[in-house]
């Protein structure tokens, strides 16, 4: 069983960015909002909240056993929405696959904190918004006015 905490300053950048072990089958904007609501209630808020939605947020996590082994994290919304990385981009070994599954059930089981927070996807560009009120997520997406969407792969 592992306990999980924000890394300190000294464990920072041990996670890196290997393996992408969040998101397999959950994907939509309104899944993505509720799993940032989650993480904030388990890990707070920090300085890395940004408006770029490819890059929203990063936290440095460590996981803990009761041996006081350490295994590193970095939970983040990247191109592809929430992820979470590891220090491999192989198989894991056998204490990372079970950290990352309590890890996963960790976030899932916490109550989303109510937030707003707006952000842009600048490739095309698109203004999202994230509100989640009472466990409930709502987002809203404003397009360029001018955007052809017929031909949408232009703008990927």
């Amino acid at each position: 069983m592992y306990k999980f905490r924000v890394s300190t300053k000294e464990e920072n950048n041990n996670a890196g960015f290997g393996k992408w072990i969040y998101g397999a089958g959950v994907f939509g904007e309104e899944p993505y909002a509720l799993f940032f609501g989650k993480v904030r209630r388990r890990f707070g808020e920090n300085d890395t909240f940004s408006d770029d939605w490819e890059n929203m947020y990063s936290y440095e996590i460590t996981a803990e056993d009761e041996n006081g082994n350490k295994l590193y994290f970095e939970i983040y919304h990247g191109p592809g929405g929430p992820s979470i990385g590891t220090p491999f981009s192989g198989e894991l070994p056998p204490e990372y696959q079970q950290a990352k599954k309590e890890l996963i059930e960790y976030i899932e089981s916490a109550e989303p904190v109510d937030y707003v927070h707006e952000s842009v996807y600048y490739d095309i560009p698109v203004n999202v918004k994230y509100t989640v009120k009472n466990g409930n997520a709502t987002v809203e997406s404003v397009f360029p006015e001018e955007m052809d969407f017929e031909n949408i792969e232009d703008y990927m």
